[in-house]
């Protein structure tokens, strides 16, 4: 067996096979351009090459896509370029209509062809397409805008009524929408009305006197004794009849007044003073009669004041009181008040009469003026907005007229007269005597005769008799000063009668004062009757016990029966919450918060209170101490001494007004409403009050979690027919109960620069008024009038059942909320999903371009048919300047336009950046996959000749060996 060995012909056709190898690979590269053929040729530069032409394909889509995005918008610039031209020329057609040379029909006309325009503008936007895609037709909410609509008529804002702090008791009332609860009550006095004033037993009061007689209605003073009076003596011993005729005396009752009295024989005789004066007859009466005549005229005269006895010869006047005021010895014992004198009466003579010379008569005859007329007027009811009363008030229809007659005067003889009479519109008459002068002096008076004298050529005017006469040219007009019928019986008598003094002598009998008269001034006080307020229990200084006294006294009042005050008790130390208000019309206020002051300075309980008492009564109060000189209390004192002061009382009353409590604090803790959530709870919602006097009237308390900056001011809710009162409370900064009721009130001084109090005291200004609790978390609405009004027929307008509160904001004055849209594209310029272009072509319906709420308006309310409405289009140049809807809306779409061109010119930027990025990409790629084509042809070459080197020297395989791989190498 033999074993063949040939390493040297398996060497060479191992380097053949390479060679062959060789050249086949640089064959393929020649033949497809490439270098790397696949993964196997460059591992690395493979991937490489092929994320490359993955991202130079998709550059390729993305300029495709670019270019496709710029027609896009190409289209839709266009068709925005088309509205504006319409808009132009609607423009152009709205100024040729407001050019009145215009007749109504031809603006109708005209309306006719810009309703066209305006429907090929909506149709241009909701036709304008692009691939089937509608271009001008948003997709996306590009803005909110905000807005306020004033209406004639009030509704319900919607959400506003979900607040559920007002319970629902009663449907719709006075004809306004429901449901309400009510302030007031069908238990009240007068149902529904809401304000109370009721008595209460003074035995439901801290320290009440238990030794007085009480029931609910009063409690009386007690403890006051007799007074003793005053006696005055009239003692007529030693006088005889004569002696006592012709004196006189005076007696003085209450208030300075006095009554004089004369005792005579003869009542045919004249005294002075006789309008206040009584005689006495006394003719044939002795002493002791006489003194019986004295004492039976007085008591006819003045029982009320004096009790009168007679004792033989002697008169005693004992004082009384007529009334509350003068039982007490300082009155009885004042002279001004009770007192008897003597008194002198002079005698004299009485002049009557003037001395007057006779004027013959003028020829005028007598006359009256006539012509005067009486104020013509009516009664008609007016209402006072002020007050909600309506009242009746006069209103004068025509002006009184002044009575007048005319005569003349130019014949009348010299030296003649007339004699006026005139008279005042109260009917007193006054007379005057005119006689004419022949020349033109004017009216003077001429003692000597009695009478006035005036030229009948005088040219001028004066006034006598209660007329004023002019004269001129010889005419005589006299007009009555007053006007009114009452003139009418003014007028003049021909001629002047002759007059002439007379003299009574002796006309009043002179009368001597009567003697005998002593004033004892022995007048004395009794007791004064009390009441006592006994607080020993307080008699310590401690501030719990001051507030326990506060807290059982705050909103009582007491009320004297000899005096028309009310002394309520607050206590302002909890101002702003309802103790701190007085709830009794016209009381005098005692505020409880000095007793704090006081025992925090070491006075007792019991003693601030009594200085506070006194403080308030004066005289009428006085402190009430212990054995150890300590007050106790404060006892009230009658208003006199004496046992008139046992029928004086005191009462005790409460009062409530008309309010109405909102409990934030249960009504959030009962709907698990968080301090943090109260802004966002609040949001929107709100409460309305209704005044118990007025149903156009009511106010809304509405709450916002913030105000934008960017936001219309809002305007005032109401109009003449709707009394609405509105006010905003921003509630954004509240974080708990007590900063939104203190919010309320008093604002924040930032976002709330007032609180609802204060815009109530000086915007509102009617009767609403508003307490706060800030510690318990709730306000109260209030109405200042401390009275009843459903019974009082002077508010004509009364509710059904009062002062009526609802959820829920009704109000004229809405927000309206507008959204503008835009069609939101993404035109894909990435091989990433997250990194594209948005473009966005503003909607361009009439209603964007206008500016208006589809529903709230329509096309309708931008018609030439009206000059408002033509103004609203066009605009004004003012002041103030307002820009017409037309400019507003060609703007608009220049905008529009504006945008989508600039989006435009990133579209080119876009694909210009595309080209350059694929070009650079695709470089790249080149140099790493793409063959060098002269190197492979050279790889080639050399190749084939290694190739057939080989193929020749394997043919001589069996030549030797060593000779052949010396050729080879």
């Amino acid at each position: 067996m033999g074993i063949v060995n040939n390493i040297s012909s398996n060497m060479i056709l191992g380097e053949l096979h390479k060679n062959t190898k060789k050249k086949d690979k640089a064959s393929a590269q020649l033949a497809l351009g490439e270098k790397i053929r696949n993964a196997g040729d460059d591992a690395s530069g493979f991937a490489i090459s092929e994320k490359m032409r993955v991202r130079i394909r998709a550059l390729g889509q993305d300029e495709d896509n670019v270019k496709k995005g710029a027609s896009m918008l190409k289209t839709a610039e266009g068709a925005i370029q088309s509205q504006i031209n319409l808009l132009r020329t609607i423009k152009e057609k709205v100024i040729d209509a407001h050019n009145d040379t215009n007749t109504d029909t031809d603006r109708q006309i005209i309306q006719k062809e810009i309703t066209h325009y305006y429907e090929e503008i909506n149709d241009i936007a909701a036709e304008t397409t692009f691939n089937k895609k509608l271009l001008l037709l948003g997709n996306t909410v590009q803005e909110t805008v905000k807005s306020w609509n004033v209406l004639d008529h009030a509704e319900l804002v919607e959400g506003s009524d979900s607040l559920n702090l007002i319970p629902d008791t009663q449907g719709d009332l006075d004809g306004e929408l429901g449901p309400f609860d009510t302030f007031g009550s069908a238990s009240d006095s007068v149902p529904y009305d809401g304000y109370t004033l009721k008595n209460i037993s003074a035995t439901t009061i801290t320290g009440y006197d238990t030794a007085a007689n009480t029931n609910v209605n009063q409690s009386k003073l007690h403890g006051g004794t007799e007074n003793t009076p005053n006696t005055i003596e009239i003692n007529l011993a030693g006088l005889n009849n004569a002696g006592l005729n012709n004196t006189a005396f005076t007696v003085t009752y209450p208030n300075s007044n006095n009554i004089t009295y004369v005792l005579t024989t003869d009542t045919s005789k004249n005294y002075r003073n006789s309008g206040n004066s009584y005689e006495i007859n006394i003719s044939g009466m002795n002493n002791s009669q006489v003194a019986t005549a004295i004492a039976n005229k007085i008591t006819s005269n003045l029982g009320s004041y004096y009790s009168v006895a007679v004792s033989g010869e002697k008169v005693t006047l004992t004082t009384k009181a007529p009334s509350s005021g003068y039982d007490n010895k300082t009155a009885y014992n004042n002279t001004n008040y009770y007192n008897v004198k003597g008194v002198a009466l002079a005698g004299g003579a009485y002049n009557a009469g003037v001395d007057r010379t006779a004027a013959q008569a003028t020829g005028l005859g007598n006359f009256s003026l006539s012509g005067g007329k009486a104020e013509e007027g009516h009664y008609e009811p007016r209402h006072d907005p002020a007050t909600d009363q309506t009242v009746q008030v006069y209103v004068k229809d025509k002006d009184a007229v002044k009575a007048t007659a005319t005569k003349s005067i130019s014949s009348v003889p010299v030296g003649s007269g007339i004699t006026l009479t005139g008279y005042t519109d109260y009917g007193t008459s006054s007379t005057a005597y005119l006689v004419f002068k022949n020349d033109s002096s004017e009216l003077s008076y001429d003692r000597s005769n009695g009478y006035y004298t005036v030229g009948k050529n005088y040219n001028g005017s004066f006034s006598i008799a209660n007329m004023t006469i002019k004269l001129s040219g010889g005419t005589m007009t006299l007009t009555a000063n007053y006007a009114g019928t009452a003139g009418n019986s003014n007028g003049a008598s021909d001629g002047v009668s002759a007059s002439s003094a007379t003299t009574t002598p002796d006309y009043y009998t002179a009368a001597t004062a009567l003697s005998g008269i002593t004033n004892n001034r022995n007048a004395a006080d009794g007791a004064v009757a009390h009441w006592d307020w006994d607080l020993s229990g307080y008699n310590i200084s401690d501030a719990d016990k001051a507030e326990e006294l506060i807290d059982s006294m705050v909103g009582k009042a007491f009320y004297r029966s000899y005096n028309s005050t009310n002394y309520e008790f607050i206590d302002s130390g909890k101002a702003p919450a309802l103790e701190s208000i007085n709830k009794i019309n016209g009381a005098t206020t005692i505020d409880l918060n000095s007793i704090r002051t006081s025992v925090e300075s070491g006075k007792t309980v019991s003693e601030a209170f009594a200085n506070l008492i006194t403080a308030k009564l004066g005289s009428y109060a006085s402190p009430i101490k212990n054995s150890s000189d300590e007050i106790t209390g404060v006892q009230i004192n009658a208003s006199q001494p004496g046992t008139v002061g046992n029928d004086q009382y005191m009462v005790f009353r409460e009062g409530g007004l008309r309010d109405y409590t909102i409990d934030f604090a249960s009504a959030f803790s009962s709907q698990g409403v968080a301090d943090s959530d109260i802004p966002s709870a609040l949001n929107g919602k709100g409460i309305r009050f209704y005044c118990a006097t007025d149903s156009s009237q009511w106010v809304n308390l509405q709450f916002v979690n913030g105000i934008s900056p960017d936001d219309d001011d809002r305007p005032t809710s109401g109009t003449e027919a709707l009394d609405i009162k509105t006010f905003v409370v921003d509630v954004s900064d509240v974080t708990d109960v007590k900063s939104l009721v203190k919010t309320i009130y008093e604002g924040d001084g930032n976002k709330n620069p007032h609180g609802l109090q204060d815009w109530l005291t000086n915007e509102y200004r009617h009767f609403f008024q508003l307490a706060a609790d800030y510690e318990n978390g709730s306000i109260t609405i209030y109405d200042s009038r401390r009275y009843t009004v459903l019974n009082d027929s002077r508010y004509l307008d009364r509710q059904e059942k009062g002062a009526k509160i609802a959820d829920g904001v009704l109000d004229n004055v809405v927000q309206d909320v507008r959204y503008v849209y835009v069609n939101d594209l993404v035109i894909h310029h990435t091989d990433r999903s997250s990194a594209n272009i948005h473009v966005r072509i503003p909607q361009t319906t009439m209603d964007h371009v206008f500016g208006y709420k589809v529903g709230a308006y329509s096309l309708d309310d931008y018609s030439v048919l009206t000059s408002e409405k033509r103004e609203k289009l066009l605009g004004q140049e003012g002041p103030p300047k307002i820009e017409g809807t037309l400019d507003k809306g060609l703007q608009y779409l220049i905008d529009a336009n504006t945008l989508i061109g600039a989006q435009i010119v990133h579209m080119e930027h876009a694909e210009a950046n595309i080209i350059t990025d694929q070009e650079s990409t695709t470089s790249a790629e080149s140099v790493i996959r793409d063959a060098d084509m002269a190197k492979s042809s050279l790889e080639l070459a050399t190749a084939q000749i290694l190739a057939q080197s080989g193929q020749t020297m394997l043919s001589q395989s069996n030549q030797n060996s060593s000779n052949v791989l010396s050729l080879l190498q």
